[in-house]
């Protein structure tokens, strides 16, 4: 993708290069099987401690608390390449995504208490999702109750990623049963030692739990965003999230691209290369132009992040596009491999369970098609 390279800054090309050449260095395609456990383990905490020596971690760490200072476009292209190397430290994207909630919300002591960690190679992780509130984020029945000068939690929450690797988890409560569905929620930021974790089994390259609460203390100190004013916070969050999950995919996308490009290249069928016919032509030059319509796409609302804009509508379209995008990828590699794309024997399999989880994950398709459509005034 030449022409997109020409649009990065002399400092970003040289960003890309480096990420490239410590992911090619520390987790070659040869020895990827073999450091994921044939593709079960999502996050390698030796691996991210390695990648935490190279200061990448603290991007958007400020300064003044070990990190870099760096914006949220520098974020979407090392998500990019370490998913297009297929790197084991998913836990990066759910510490990125927390970390922004304190560094825009916390107070100084919950960043003093938690973000130096962050750019040594702690995890975060958020909970949000519940057994009976998915897509309604509002919906949430974990609960914090005043008791005494403090709190305590109870509830229970599923597909909390990475909360088995994390040190720090950000609670999405309920603190005000009597306020309307979007207010009286409140974030409290709780050490994983105070957590029961549960890992879940499964497809697809991530690590999700179930985490439960049971009288979890916590103090008015834990609160990020303040008492009952928590939905703020978690809004402007997962509009980082989803333009986290939108470079991600463009990731895996590419690597699925240029995988089964090559394959049409080598393989012969009928005295030529599969890639000599039409078919296939006309299926990778529309996957082609996807690929780079998903980046720009991102990339724009990377910078809008940057510019302070919470840009709602744009980041809903990164991530629908995205995600859909690689899972078109994808699948196309599958079916232009046949038999050999199919097999658990070639990564492509992997990158078709990888896709389709990440058209669900932080908010499905269809989700996102609302919230777009809100923004267009159809919901007036």
């Amino acid at each position: 993708m030449a022409a997109l390279r020409e649009r990065l800054t002399p400092e970003q090309t040289d960003f890309v290069k480096a990420v490239d050449a410590f992911c090619e260095r520390e987790c070659p395609p040869h020895k990827l099987r073999e450091i994921t456990a044939g593709g079960t383990v999502a996050h390698d905490d030796t691996l991210y401690r390695k990648l935490a020596a190279t200061g990448w971690l603290g991007l958007t760490i400020p300064e003044e608390y070990g990190g870099s200072g760096g914006e949220l476009s520098d974020v979407a292209l090392l998500t990019e390449r370490l998913s297009y190397h297929r790197l084991p430290v998913t836990g990066y994207l759910t510490t990125v995504i927390t970390a922004q909630a304190l560094i825009r919300f916390g107070t100084e002591e919950q960043k003093q208490r938690v973000l130096p960690g962050v750019a040594r190679g702690d995890v975060l992780s958020i909970a949000i999702t519940e057994p009976d509130t998915g897509s309604d984020a509002a919906a949430v029945r974990t609960h914090a109750r005043r008791d005494g000068d403090g709190w305590r939690i109870n509830g229970e929450k599923i597909y909390t990623s990475n909360a088995n690797h994390a040190r720090w988890v950000l609670v999405v409560t309920r603190t005000n049963p009597d306020a309307s569905k979007h207010r009286g929620i409140s974030l409290f930021l709780v050490p994983m030692d105070r957590v029961d974790v549960t890992k879940l089994d499964m497809l697809g390259h991530i690590d999700t739990t179930i985490t439960r609460y049971a009288d979890v203390r916590a103090t008015d100190a834990d609160i990020v965003g303040g008492i009952d004013s928590g939905w703020q916070a978690l809004v402007q969050g997962l509009n980082s999230e989803r333009m986290i999950i939108g470079a991600e995919a463009v990731g895996v996308g590419q690597r699925a691209f240029d995988d089964v490009l090559r394959y049409v290249k080598d393989r012969h069928q009928f005295g030529q290369p599969i890639g000599r016919f039409q078919a296939l032509q006309h299926g990778l030059a529309e996957t082609a132009t996807k690929l780079l319509a998903a980046r720009l796409l991102v990339r724009h609302v990377a910078e809008l992040l940057d510019e302070g804009d919470p840009a709602p509508a744009e980041a809903s379209m990164a991530k629908l596009f995205a995600t859909e995008t690689a899972k078109e990828a994808a699948l196309q590699g599958m079916q232009f491999m046949g038999g050999m794309g199919y097999s658990m024997e070639s990564d492509m399999q992997s990158y078709v369970r990888d896709s389709l989880v990440m058209t669900i994950f932080g908010g499905t398709s269809q989700i996102q098609k609302n919230i777009i459509a809100g923004q267009l005034g159809l919901n007036d």
